[in-house]
């Protein structure tokens, strides 16, 4: 992949929100620019010393995202259970939900949650009671009620957002990076906010020279809205350098997640940001006292697409060089940016959102002398845990609550504390040690406009940072699932002899591929190079013709040993089936040879999906006859793999979207098949992911274009963009070799 550095305009982020149409997709409404801030004209509006805008007396709306202020006469100034500065009201016959707003945030922090289809009902989302949405008389929608069904989720309104994707050199630790890729020329890119039930449409408009892109809303389920997934090759062609395309979804979940590219290594060079859909918590937290996401990243000096070659060449994902939290970091003794910095308040509730960005590292969080709740995990509510770490693999995501201190001035500490993020040992890799005291909690607010503030005296207790998942027993949903029988695996069937479409058991692990005067498609190809893989072969998709597109030809495509499916097609009538996978990664090289297998820990993601966590083991699944091993395999034959075992966790098990796979271990996880489409399943180390460690789940085929509808058409254009590109070679990074434009997975 070519790396350049070309200009482009300067774009801002949009969150229009609007009012009511007869088909509940508004129009945008453009605000007079009164001091600063939207206004109506004819009003006469006026600001008081806190910011709160009136009309005569009384309080306006305002939508801090937005910067809109509206008109005072319609909505009724009641406030309902808030007891807070997070201003909740009926607008006219609707409610509108307020939300934590941190006053360190500024305009971007929060925004108002509108339901004019809900006429009735009443906010009750409050300081006070953060389980409770939205109530009716005896009826809620809260805490308990099923996201996973539409129906029952609050009908929202539509945001819209526009991205611009472009290049420009950044120097987030004080270092620059030639070669960043950023959106809206911002890194991390604009926090996207929604609430709970909203429509968003995204439009993201391609400005890079030399690279298509796609982006992915990490872990947003989109149930009847695959196309919309954002994975180049699967559920779209790249969109083209100088073309744009709108994504559209639903926010059925809630909680916090992030948005990144999806083509090939992009997003380690900045193309991400934070993505929050606002609603309840199992929880309380005081009034605004909810902090913007903390995006935890590793970094290097160097674009991925420099490293690519290293990793191919040494076969191990390469050195990283620092930490972000938040874009921030320092690096050497030159000038670099101050610690990120959190102001807390004494003896008070803060919500917090973690987000692990990286591209290669498992991450231990903690505040000194501070205590974690934990509420929720990859937009799953839990019930509420404390530790004094959190473990956190990459792709994961928390919400936690950090209760201030009632005494944080005490001896050497004067109100100033670390906020770590640790590399976790045996899932990261650095040049050298990189500095781990990445953040500052303090409570002296004196110290916001400080230039040269005290750096903190504490010190972390001692505390486990091997590589692993949090506690298995500690992360308990809220709302439980009980999880049914496999319906893809034949207890009856010998798995190695099945076909390769219909296996459930996928071995992680590396498979030297390409190389001179062999049909496989992987360059460069002077030689075979050791690939990741977990199905067949080293994954790869081919931009131009997405999974999509292509669904009556699926036969010949799992015919490809670089494009791997797993299909599961439920009959009519049949609810709720469960697919079962089972994925190890062996530390052995197997008898019948072929693969290469060594210790290494993956963080599985799978899109399109929430999935329970049957178990989750560091023991081998393979025996080893050389040292006695018997492998856990004994337990879970064909006939054993299934809810009778006691060694099964089917009774609400922990579920999420990114699992880690334990070095020489193994997961058994299963999901509902009730989401049509083309979902891929892959390593989140973004390396293994380029390398190939992926594979696709082909889910109910025969619903799939029924979903797709009208977007075929949008799609099918987006691809003749792409086709008309790409086929000039001109375009390509290394145009005297067109066929070298593709080196990797595409994913």
């Amino acid at each position: 992949m070519k790396l350049a550095s070309v200009w482009t305009g300067i774009v801002q982020v949009f969150n229009v929100l609007t009012f009511s149409s007869t088909e509940n997709v508004d129009v945008a409404q453009v605000p007079i620019t009164l001091n600063g801030v939207g206004a109506t004209p004819g009003i006469h509006v006026t600001q008081d010393e806190s910011g709160q805008f009136y009309h005569g007396n009384t309080p306006l709306v305002q939508e801090f995202s937005s910067g809109m202020v509206y008109h005072a006469d319609e909505f009724e100034a009641v406030p309902l259970r808030t007891g807070g500065k997070e201003f909740s009201y009926m607008f006219k016959d609707h409610p509108i939900v307020g939300t934590p707003k941190n006053p360190q945030d500024g305009p971007e922090g929060g925004l108002n949650c509108h339901y004019p289809n809900m006429k009735g009902w009443e906010p009750c989302y409050s300081p006070q009671n953060r389980s409770c949405w939205l109530q009716k008389g005896n009826q809620y929608i809260d805490i308990d009620t099923d996201y996973e069904n539409p129906a029952a989720v609050p009908q929202g309104r539509v945001r819209r957002y526009h991205l611009e994707v472009s290049e420009q050199p950044i120097a987030p630790d004080g270092m620059t990076m030639e070669h960043g890729k950023v959106f809206n020329r911002r890194y991390p890119g604009p926090w996207i906010e929604a609430c709970w039930g909203d429509w968003l449409e995204i439009t993201v408009t391609n400005n890079l020279r030399w690279n298509g892109t796609s982006v992915h809303w990490h872990g947003i389920r989109q149930f009847q809205s695959f196309q919309h997934d954002g994975v180049n090759g699967i559920t779209e062609c790249p969109i083209a350098p100088g073309d744009t395309f709108t994504y559209r979804f639903r926010a059925l979940q809630y909680g916090s997640a992030w948005y990144h590219s999806h083509y090939s290594l992009q997003y380690g060079d900045g193309l991400l940001g934070p993505l929050t859909i606002y609603g309840p918590s199992t929880a309380n937290f005081d009034d605004d006292e909810a902090f913007r996401p903390l995006l935890l990243t590793d970094w290097n000096h160097r674009s991925v697409f420099e490293d690519w070659p290293i990793m191919m060449e040494s076969g191990a994902a390469p050195e990283m060089t620092n930490i972000l939290i938040n874009g921030t970091g320092q690096f050497g003794w030159e000038k670099h940016p101050q610690k990120y910095t959190l102001f807390l308040d004494a003896r008070k509730a803060h919500m917090l959102i973690l987000v692990n960005t990286a591209v290669d590292t498992t991450f231990v969080f903690s505040i000194d002398h501070h205590l974690l709740e934990v509420i929720e995990m990859d937009f799953v509510p839990i019930k509420p845990y404390n530790t004094t770490n959190l473990k956190i693999g990459i792709g994961q995501r928390y919400h936690v609550l950090v209760h201030g201190l009632h005494d944080p001035y005490g001896p050497e500490r004067y109100g100033n504390y670390w906020m770590r993020a640790i590399p976790a040992r045996k899932c990261s890799k650095f040049a050298f040690g990189p500095d781990e005291e990445m953040g500052i909690v303090r409570y002296n607010r004196d110290y916001e406009n400080d230039s040269r503030p005290p750096d903190p005296l504490s010190e972390p207790p001692l505390y486990d940072i091997n590589c692993a998942d949090e506690p298995y027993e500690s992360l308990v949903p809220w709302r439980p699932w009980t999880v049914g029988n496999p319906a893809n695996i034949d207890p009856n069937a010998d798995p190695s002899k099945l076909p390769t479409d219909k296996r459930y058991i996928f071995n992680v692990g590396m498979t030297p591929s390409g190389g001179p005067n062999t049909s496989t498609p992987y360059v460069p190809g002077d030689r075979p190079y050791d690939r990741w893989d977990m199905h067949i072969a080293p994954f790869r998709v081919n931009f131009s013709d997405p999974t999509l597109l292509a669904l009556d030809r699926i036969d010949e495509l799992v015919d490809q040993p670089h494009l791997d499916v797993l299909t599961l097609d439920r009959t009519t009538g049949e609810e709720d089936q469960w697919v079962w996978l089972v994925i190890t990664a062996p530390d052995k090289i197997p008898q019948d040879g072929g693969r290469i297998f060594f210790p290494a820990a993956h963080p599985m993601h799978l899109h399109g999906h929430d999935f329970a966590v049957l178990r989750q083991s560091a023991r081998n699944w393979y025996d080893d006859t050389a040292v006695g091993h018997v492998g856990d395999a004994q337990w879970f034959a064909p006939h054993q793999l299934n809810c009778a075992n006691a060694r099964l966790n089917c009774r609400n098990p922990p579920r999420r979207d990114v699992v880690l796979l334990p070095a020489s271990g193994y997961v058994i996880i299963a999901f509902k098949a009730d989401n049509p489409g083309a979902w891929i399943f892959h390593c989140h180390i973004a390396f293994h992911a380029s390398s190939g460690l992926a594979m696709q789940i082909i889910e109910n085929k025969d619903k799939i274009p029924g979903i797709i509808g009208n977007d075929a058409g949008i799609i099918q254009d987006a691809c003749k963009n792409w086709r008309e590109w790409h086929g000039n070679k001109m375009n390509h990074w290394d145009w005297h070799h067109p066929g070298h434009f593709q080196d990797d997975s595409g994913v």
